[in-house]
């Protein structure tokens, strides 16, 4: 009974730490205080170690020996890394969206769209970085591609690819998803796939024009 307590915690404290990091609490390289998150998530340090490790492996947190954990930091050729993954694997994802798509897929699609939208035009830059994930993983779930869904999800790409801030202005993400999302829905899988593309790419030119690493 012990056992299977500390693991409820565990992936309490997985679940409340990770979405701390996609709501932007907590920020790239930023320390993870373990008093301060036990006590925060009313959890012992334990399960909330056991957290960190499984954070760890999804490329979230980093252990630091003698030093703690703290959220991942990433060099700008690990972003420049991400962002060609993101372009050879999001491209497909959405053409397969295309031809698979359901109904309740695109209600989830829709429904993403919505809260980009709403975060945009209230200028909520806090969540920017969440919608966006979720509005892109939505796009992945609906591929029906379960290797791809978990290749992505399990390492946290595109979550990962935006720790330094969102790459392009609000406004342009949120045309860019807007066409991206009627694509899907009038099933023109190659431009869907363009769109994701370009979509990505631009993201990825202005990474090698920031300076600020």
């Amino acid at each position: 009974m012990y056992t299977i307590k500390q693991e409820e915690l565990s992936e309490k404290a997985y679940k409340a730490i990770k979405d701390l990091i996609l709501q932007g609490e907590l920020t790239s390289g930023e320390k993870l205080n373990q008093e301060g998150l036990a006590k925060r998530l009313g959890i012992s340090r334990t399960p909330l170690l056991s957290a960190f490790a499984k954070l760890e492996k999804e490329m979230l947190v980093e252990l630091i020996p003698r030093r703690g954990a703290r959220v991942k930091k990433l060099s700008r050729k690990e972003y420049i890394d991400l962002y060609d993954l993101r372009l050879r694997l999001e491209p497909l994802g959405a053409s397969e969206a295309t031809q698979r798509k359901t109904r309740e897929g695109i209600k989830e699609i829709e429904r993403y769209l919505s809260l980009f939208e709403a975060v945009v035009m209230g200028r909520s830059k806090e969540r920017f970085l969440e919608v966006d994930y979720r509005f892109h993983m939505a796009v992945m779930k609906m591929s029906q591609n379960e290797m791809l869904y978990r290749m992505i999800s399990a390492f946290n790409i595109v979550l990962i690819s935006n720790f330094n801030g969102l790459l392009k202005e609000p406004d342009e993400s949120l045309r860019e998803h807007k066409a991206l999302a009627e694509a899907i829905k009038s099933g023109d899988a190659p431009l869907a796939e363009k769109i994701m593309y370009e979509h990505i790419a631009g993201a990825r030119a202005n990474l090698l024009l920031k300076e600020d690493w």
